[in-house]
């Protein structure tokens, strides 16, 4: 007697072959045949006619490490058909953690109002807590690399010491021992910013030996984006590990080394032999904290020195005469009217606006337009958000053409309801999924289904070190979705972005349905990733 037969369905096995009608046989919570055996029993049968059933969807970059313990239903995962989240991207995360108020910095989505400390000092004491009671998605953690500086040398510009790079170093050996899936940079931030290469090739190499991977939101995308892409393939080379380039397009202003960027990756793949990927989310906005228009030394520090800084007039002069420098990113990304709103606890009104708009109704120059909606979140101000214009539809095209090319979220995971109601990170937290298969693949036809699906789970499977995952073969895990392609529809808009999909009908993790005709069935049967 096995437990699960789902009969009749469309299987697109997510390895890019073409589909097939097939039978999935389901036992303990794996697939064991493929086969369409007759004479299997089972303890419940789903017939599955006239429907997609595809590998559960794993999210290669999501910002999801704090977000999960207010809820671990995972609801804006799960509705989207996501089984396998991977966190600790761009070097931010809330774990090793030594100055709580510190790693609150670093950490993507965090309130003191949500009810949930910051009650642990390592990567395997936070992992535990994760994980206790339980979480409806996988998780594979990245250690961040943000989390370990802070806890180590704080905001320091400079190298570490040697004593310092050894403490990083047993830092990561930790996280890598209690179950992290590999090492994360962000070294466009804080304090990511300050370090050098060979700091980064030395924490790196502790993931190296534990069979990690190096996923890093590289230095730069504009200007030096071919430098930044080459310091970040000589880490992974140096390493001697497998590396993900995260949300991989060019700055708008800024795409003319876009192509010698790409073959230089190719030609790492093709000519060394190097294991990269990268990534995209579909959209041509992407996220940011607004507090981080501003100089970095603003928001560097614990919450009330950055409160105080926004507080001074002294340090909006000096910000204001940044703001006239005219290689500010903000600038040469179009203006204050290119920025808008998308969070704002003390101004629901304003959301939905541009910077500029907003100026104009608050009678308040853009700078203390930025300084008053920050300030006025208080000890919230990281989560003031934003989006930006993030990619020109050609240049997202040519990303998303590029084989090795995840589609991920760059999101959090959240529920229109409780203490995440009113914390909006981007429409990708809650569509991304079913707006690529929606307008890339059934739409534009950008790729067959099966190619689509493959960047949603083998793909980014391969690039996370993930074996069992990504795939309908005899052993994997059984983390599955049921799609109705006549349904599928991503109800998010950039204005209304808490919207769930239509048109998936199960989700099913590690053998049990967490999902059941847009139901979530409360279930928490995740695991850590790595397996």
């Amino acid at each position: 007697m096995i437990d699960t037969l789902i009969r009749n369905g469309i299987v697109v096995d997510g390895t890019g072959a073409k589909s097939e009608i097939k039978e999935v046989a389901i036992k303990q919570g794996k697939i064991i045949s493929t086969q369409g055996q007759n004479e299997l029993k089972a303890l419940q049968e789903i017939d599955a006619k006239g429907k997609v059933v595809c590998p559960g969807f794993i999210d290669i970059h999501s910002h999801s490490d704090f977000t999960l313990l207010v809820n671990r239903n995972a609801e804006s995962a799960i509705h989207q058909g996501i089984t396998t989240l991977i966190t600790g991207n761009c070097g931010h995360g809330p774990a090793p953690c030594r100055n709580k108020e510190l790693v609150k910095q670093v950490t993507i989505g965090y309130s003191d109002n949500w009810d949930t400390d910051i009650s642990w000092s390592s990567f395997g004491q936070y992992v535990d807590i994760l994980f206790s009671p339980g979480l409806a998605v996988n998780v594979a953690p990245l250690v961040p690399h943000g989390a370990i500086r802070m806890a180590v040398m704080g905001y320091d510009d400079r190298k570490p010491t040697r004593v310092e790079l050894n403490e990083m170093k047993a830092m990561v050996e930790e996280a890598m021992g209690s179950g992290a899936a590999g090492f994360s940079t962000g070294l466009e931030y804080s304090p990511g910013q300050y370090a050098e290469k060979e700091e980064l090739i030395a924490l790196t190499s502790v993931a190296a030996q534990h069979g990690g991977i190096y996923a890093s939101h590289i230095r730069n995308r504009a200007d030096t984006f071919l430098d930044a892409v080459e310091e970040g393939l000589t880490i992974i080379r140096e390493a001697g590990l497998p590396g993900q380039l995260s949300h991989l397009a060019p700055r708008p202003y800024a795409n003319r080394q876009f192509q010698d960027v790409l073959t230089t990756i190719n030609n790492a793949i093709g000519q060394e032999g190097l294991m990269v990927g990268i990534d995209t989310f579909p959209d041509l906005w992407a996220p940011g904290p607004a507090v981080t228009l501003l100089p970095s030394w603003v928001y560097e520090g614990n919450q009330n020195e950055v409160l105080t800084r926004l507080e001074s007039k002294d340090v909006l002069d000096r910000c204001r005469n940044a703001f006239l420098n005219t290689t500010n990113y903000l600038l040469r990304l179009g203006g204050f009217e290119s920025f808008y709103l998308t969070c704002s606890k003390s101004f629901p009104e304003l959301v939905g606006k541009n910077f500029q708009e907003i100026s104009e109704i608050l009678t308040l120059d853009p700078v203390e337009t930025i300084f008053k909606l920050v300030r006025s979140d208080g000890t919230d101000f990281y989560n003031v958000m934003l989006r930006h214009i993030y990619a020109t539809e050609e240049d997202l095209k040519k990303l998303l053409l590029q084989p090795n090319c995840s589609i991920e979220s760059d999101g959090v995971t959240a529920a229109p309801y409780g203490h995440l109601r009113d914390f909006v990170f981007n429409r990708a937290s809650y569509g991304y999924t079913i707006r690529f298969l929606q307008e890339y693949i059934l739409e534009k036809q950008l790729f067959p289904l099966e190619e689509g699906i493959r960047r949603l789970t083998s793909l980014p499977a391969e690039s996370a070190g993930l074996k069992n995952r990504g795939r309908i073969s005899e052993g994997c895990a059984a983390d599955l979705v049921m799609l109705d392609l006549e349904q599928i529809v991503d109800h998010t808009t950039d204005d209304s972005p808490q919207e769930y999909p239509s048109g998936i009908e199960m989700v099913m993790v590690n053998g049990e349905i967490v999902l059941d005709q847009n139901r979530h069935t409360l279930v928490l049967p995740g695991q850590l990733l790595p397996d």
